[in-house]
C-alpha cells in the first residue's frame, strides 16, 4: 500500500511538472514572438534611416544648400592658392 501511495505521489508530481514546463514553454514562445516582431520593426526602421542618410549625404543636395542658404560659390581660378609644405 505504501508503495502504491508513493508511486501515485510521484505520478502526480511528474504530471504537475509537465504542466509547469508546458506553461513556461508557452510564455517563452510569446516572449520570442514579441522580440521577433520588435526585431522586424527595428529592421524596417534601420532601412528607412539608411535611405534618409543617403538622401542627406547626397553631394548635390549639400552643394545646393551651400549655395542657397550659406551663399557659397565655387572659387575662380584667380582665387585658388596652392600652398607649399615645409
Amino acid at each position: 500500500m505504501l508503495l502504491i501511495t508513493g508511486l501515485l505521489i510521484i505520478i502526480v508530481w511528474t504530471a504537475l511538472k509537465v504542466v509547469e514546463a508546458k506553461q513556461q514553454t508557452r510564455q517563452l514562445f510569446a516572449v520570442r514572438e514579441a522580440l521577433r516582431t520588435e526585431a522586424d520593426e527595428l529592421s524596417v526602421t534601420q532601412g528607412q534611416l539608411q535611405v534618409e542618410l543617403a538622401t542627406f549625404a547626397d553631394y548635390e543636395r549639400i552643394e545646393k544648400k551651400a549655395r542657397n542658404n550659406l551663399h557659397m560659390r565655387t572659387p575662380g581660378m584667380q582665387e585658388i592658392e596652392v600652398l607649399e609644405t615645409e
